[in-house]
């Protein structure tokens, strides 16, 4: 099983956290920790998760990402995934979870 990697990018307004490998079972509890972690500490109004190094997410992962979108949120931040590729994009419109998060087609555009 290879490791997650996470790293965080701090632009102008925002943080950009960087995920390497799948979001998946193996990987939510990592990633859910970092993520909290940033919001509570970070004093940026805008999250964006560069998912370009993402090639898989399951149903774990997705549940994941609504805990964090809730929890940014509740923090007064915002909550931008970028870089999807096809594949993952196509389950974030399957599920109509497309709706519920802020997509964009590439990190400079969160």
């Amino acid at each position: 099983m290879d490791r997650l990697g996470i790293s965080v990018v701090e632009s102008e307004g925002k943080d950009i956290v960087k995920v390497n490998g799948d979001i998946d079972a193996y990987s939510t509890g990592e990633l859910k920790k970092f993520m909290t972690d940033l919001i509570s500490r970070t004093e940026k109004s805008t999250l964006v998760i560069d998912m370009s190094n993402v090639p898989y997410v399951d149903s774990a992962g997705l549940g994941m990402l609504v805990s964090i979108l809730r929890e940014s949120k509740s923090a007064g931040k915002s909550l931008v995934l970028a870089s999807m590729k096809p594949n993952v994009k196509r389950i974030f419109e399957l599920t109509r979870l497309d709706k519920v998060f802020t997509i964009t087609d590439t990190v400079q555009e969160a």
